[in-house]
């Protein structure tokens, strides 16, 4: 019985059918699958071009090797046959030795390309170029298209751009939509939870600030203050991991870096628009060890303290150097603290909004602290500068 060729697909139906499909890579095989069906072509493929990113990669095809469309993949600087279709706007037919100047010669000798190859555009007035259908005899040689294949090569892509933008549009507002709804839940987190957590802070500071509190106390609202920066960190990268949507290993550590916490603290404070603050911040040195990050971030969270409390201060400066070996913080202020008044303190074991509890941790790892005028801000400057490690 002689073979005979599918009927070809009617425009319109062809439209409902892959506009019905959300799913780009769906669209693009049923394009590829209907191509050789309904043609002469007897192998087809698509590659589609990401404009934002640049990168060239395959995603649909029949009559190929399996995993050999998977593989082709690059930048569209490496396949100059994109520039061309832009600038004509036109099918292209090239023989194998034109084809190896226009895309990577070796997949010229990966799809064994034998005769004349069809480049057809998939051009959305929206989007522009999107990708190329390329359609051939398999290898076979001696293969010529006929310009009826071609006709409807060209009506299939046309209508394939249209859905392609369609799935790519529908994806991209499904994207957004969960963006959006993952941005407002951490809106409604910060508003809530992290406000929260912020006022505890505060009222741990007022405690340790007292002069009747004992060392034991001291210790415990140490811990205490502690815990509560760093569920305040773990909460504010899980918010931002939430918007991103990102979820990558590069990210598994909650707790994020010392400049991500200190910046994150400075935000906080001047949320209000009353106090204003920068950080500058050298070095590219290592993180230093928990410990040691850890007081870091209580010093700036310290000077905020008094800042906020105390100086009356409108302004603030945090300065972070990052060595190899030793990072050193210093938070500044334009207020009307004395600098005198707080070594003086500290020197009697007076309590200075929560210094002493600081300094000995500081002590304690190896560090050293420091209370001094503010050379620019005419405030105080609060200093502490840490090993690395031990």
């Amino acid at each position: 019985m002689e073979w005979q060729r599918p009927t070809r697909v009617g425009r319109v139906e062809l439209i409902r059918m892959l506009l019905a499909l959300p799913d780009v890579d769906d669209v693009l095989d049923l394009v590829a699958r209907t191509v050789c069906e309904t043609t002469g072509f007897t192998r087809s493929m698509i590659i589609d071009l990401d404009g934002p990113s640049g990168r060239v990669r395959g995603r649909a095809g029949h009559g190929a090797p399996e995993g050999s469309v998977a593989s082709v993949r690059g930048l569209v600087d490496d396949f100059p046959l994109f520039g061309q279709l832009v600038s004509s706007g036109e099918t292209l037919m090239v023989d194998p030795q034109e084809l190896a100047s226009l895309v990577p010669p070796h997949y010229v000798d990966l799809f064994h390309v034998r005769d004349l190859v069809v480049a057809e555009p998939l051009r959305s007035e929206r989007l522009g170029l999107l990708g190329i259908v390329f359609c051939d005899g398999g290898g076979v040689s001696g293969f010529q298209p006929s310009a009826a294949d071609v006709r409807a090569l060209q009506e299939m892509a046309d209508v394939a751009a249209l859905a392609f933008q369609h799935a790519l549009l529908l994806n991209r507002s499904a994207v957004l939509q969960s963006l959006r709804e993952r941005a407002q839940l951490a809106a409604d987190l910060h508003d809530g939870v992290t406000q929260q957590i912020y006022a505890a802070c505060l009222e741990v500071d007022e405690l340790r600030s007292s002069p009747e509190l004992t060392p034991d106390d001291a210790v415990v609202l140490d811990r205490l203050a502690l815990r509560l920066d760093t569920a305040s960190a773990k909460l504010r990268s899980a918010m931002q991991q939430m918007v991103r949507g990102d979820t990558s290993d590069d990210e598994k550590d909650v707790s994020g870096s010392v400049i991500d916490r200190i910046r994150a603290l400075i935000d906080e404070s001047c949320r209000s628009g009353a106090l204003t603050g920068d950080i500058e911040v050298k070095g590219d040195g290592p993180e230093p060890d928990p410990a040691r990050a850890d007081v870091m971030v209580r010093t700036v969270r310290e000077g905020l303290v008094n800042v906020a409390k105390h100086a009356g201060a409108t302004q603030i400066e945090v300065q972070v150097r990052r060595g190899n070996s030793w990072w050193t913080v210093e938070i500044s202020d334009d207020g009307a603290g004395s600098a005198t008044a707080v070594r003086r303190t500290l020197a009697s074991g007076g309590s200075v909004f929560g210094l002493r509890g600081l300094n000995e941790n500081v002590a304690r790892l190896g560090g050293r602290l420091w209370v001094s005028d503010a050379p620019r801000l005419l405030g105080i400057r609060l200093g502490v500068a840490v090993p690395v490690a031990d």
